[in-house]
């Protein structure tokens, strides 16, 4: 007997691979309990329509977990708003078909959103092949549907607010280090990229001590050495991390970061307060210190 005839066949009779058996993208989610309140959010936005009759697409999915983490307050005034709401649903959703082998296992990618934003995927080997997207996992990749696929995500994407320099003006805590950047003449690098910034807040700043940083102010090289110091190549995000050297954009000395088993990551032992705040130009993630290079450190001392 041909068994190598009949099990195709067979396969065909139960629908597997056909893409005809294939729900579309929005009854392919409903089979999920996981992505109930995204569902939800796609018929509020009215976009049930459009995902279930257009594409093909590839939504980035994010769980009822990552919804969650957003708060009730904010999930109520998203439904409140459809324009926004439909904003950020279709920053999750790119056009055409992107499985994850062999299209998105390529670090730096950009794909442009059905918003008009760019989603940034990485592709971290080396922090047990991590694949983001704005610095969120997939947690379950290609789930196939009759117009797509979906990659569940486990958090929210919000489009960024520009590059780095707009994050930390937009922030409102960056004030000593914009000075600084403009004093060292890097603002135009902070637009560069793809780049890392382990962004030092004015706190960190006082920590350094006024006397300190009013001397750095009037010494641009030294002062352009340690700002380097804060920045890598690449876009880094805190899935993408492991312990380790790093290289910056100061050369001489290496950034070491270390990250715990539960998560907890310390750049040259100092924590990060705030990671993964996402740019068009890379990433930026709060520290609480300024990071001196160990090479530069006496001088800094005797300033």
């Amino acid at each position: 007997m041909n068994y190598l005839f009949i099990f195709p066949l067979l396969g065909l009779a139960l629908g597997q691979g056909s893409p005809t058996s294939l729900g579309n993208l929005v009854e392919t989610l409903k089979t999920s309990s996981l992505q109930s309140i995204l569902v939800d959010l796609i018929d509020a936005a009215g976009l049930t329509e459009a995902l279930s009759q257009g594409g093909p697409f590839t939504i980035f999915a994010p769980d009822n977990h990552a919804f969650n983490l957003l708060g009730n307050a904010t999930l109520t005034s998203l439904k409140a708003d459809p324009e926004k709401l439909t904003q950020i649903l279709q920053y999750h959703v790119v056009s055409g078909l992107y499985h994850v082998k062999p299209d998105l296992l390529v670090n730096e990618l950009q794909l442009d959103s059905l918003k008009g934003d760019k989603l940034r995927v990485n592709y971290y080997y080396a922090a047990n092949h991590a694949l983001t997207v704005e610095g969120a996992r997939i947690t379950y990749p290609d789930k196939m549907a009759s117009n797509g696929i979906i990659h569940r995500i486990e958090k929210v994407l919000m489009p960024p607010v520009g590059t780095i320099v707009d994050v930390l003006t937009k922030d409102g805590s960056f004030n000593t280090l914009l000075a600084a950047a403009n004093a060292a003449g890097l603002v135009e690098a902070l637009k560069d990229g793809p780049i890392t910034l382990m962004a030092p807040t004015d706190d960190a700043f006082n920590r350094l001590g006024n006397e300190t940083v009013a001397k750095l102010l009037q010494n641009p090289t030294l002062l352009g050495d340690v700002l380097k110091y804060h920045i890598l190549h690449g876009t880094l995000y805190s899935r993408g991390m492991h312990s380790g050297s790093f290289h910056t954009l100061e050369e001489t000395d290496r950034l070491r970061i270390y990250e715990s088993f539960f998560g907890t990551v310390l750049v040259d032992g100092h924590r990060v307060t705030q990671p993964d705040i996402s740019a068009t130009n890379g990433v930026v993630h709060k520290v609480n210190y300024v990071l001196i290079p160990h090479s530069l450190s006496t001088q800094i001392k005797n300033l």
